[in-house]
């Protein structure tokens, strides 16, 4: 054993998931380094610094070519970041569908991330990433799917500019997972919800109709907002005649938009509306997580 060796041992550090590892959360991963946490778009960058901590530092927001916005800011990205490490959140190139009679064998929401043809048979799509989020009470499941050469595409700018991903996420599959999360007992539980949520993530737009614990129908849209919200409007109303009664309006976003909530509350007259979005509440998903 080396003196280098001997050292990790005695700061813990030999006990602490490597910064690749993806099994491991953000925060347990660096607990003593600076972190930065980007969000990428179809034509819009954005990205949230995070201390030592646990605390936001400074950010920020530009739209236009990927490739040019990456040049742009890559050296502000960079020095918020201990070794260049950074979670992105994916908005764009991905999609979120309904499936059903996925193989439900222990363990298979992470055999997906690894060996997805075991859990997608027949459905598996070479070239693609997956997760799955499995509904407890019925055959349904989430299905998120992304493009694996646009990721390694994106991992390739991102290393040219100094930075080096620890994990690729999903905004709206990771703020959909917090809803169905907040809003719904456990297993063991008295009832689930019956409501209908409505994601939106920079730019992207997913819709989730949910019968108590069924989940019946899910629409999800990329690139579909950017300076006005009137697009995530359009994109919903279709389901004002389908959502029962009773259901109960969920909107998560991943920072809180002027304006959206009192817009659905119009549009889905005598429905509650509730809103889950917070600040950096997508940051703070990634980060805890």
């Amino acid at each position: 054993m080396t003196l280098k060796d001997v050292v990790s041992v005695l700061n813990f550090a030999a006990f602490r998931p490597e910064p690749d590892d993806p099994s491991a959360s953000w925060r347990r991963r660096f607990p003593t380094h600076r972190t930065v946490l980007v969000g990428v778009g179809k034509a819009s960058l954005g990205w949230r610094g995070v201390l030592k901590n646990g605390r936001f530092t400074e950010g920020g927001l530009i739209r236009g070519e990927l490739k040019e916005l990456i040049n742009q800011a890559s050296i502000q990205i960079k020095d918020l970041a201990d070794d260049g490490w950074c979670a992105v959140s994916l908005n764009t190139r991905y999609v979120i569908s309904l499936e059903t009679n996925l193989s439900r064998r222990p363990g298979s929401e992470d055999v997906i991330k690894t060996t997805p043809r075991n859990v997608l048979g027949a459905r598996y799509e070479r070239g693609k990433r997956y997760a799955v989020t499995h509904n407890p009470e019925t055959n349904a499941s989430i299905l998120l799917s992304t493009d694996e050469d646009y990721i390694k595409k994106l991992e390739g700018m991102l290393k040219e500019a100094g930075l080096s991903i620890g994990r690729v996420c999903c905004g709206s599959y990771v703020l959909l997972r917090h809803a169905l999360s907040a809003t719904n007992s456990t297993r063991s539980g008295e009832k689930t919800a019956t409501c209908f949520y409505v994601v939106c993530c920079m730019g992207a737009v997913c819709a989730l109709v949910q019968d108590q614990d069924r989940w019946l129908e899910l629409r999800s849209r990329t690139d579909v907002y950017e300076d006005t919200l009137d697009p995530v409007i359009d994109l919903v109303t279709p389901f004002k005649q389908r959502v029962a009664p009773e259901s109960e309006i969920v909107l998560i976003c991943d920072q809180p938009y002027e304006g959206l909530a009192e817009a659905l509350q119009e549009l889905f007259t005598g429905h509650k509306i509730t809103d889950l979005s917070q600040p950096d509440l997508l940051w703070s998903l990634i980060a805890q997580y």
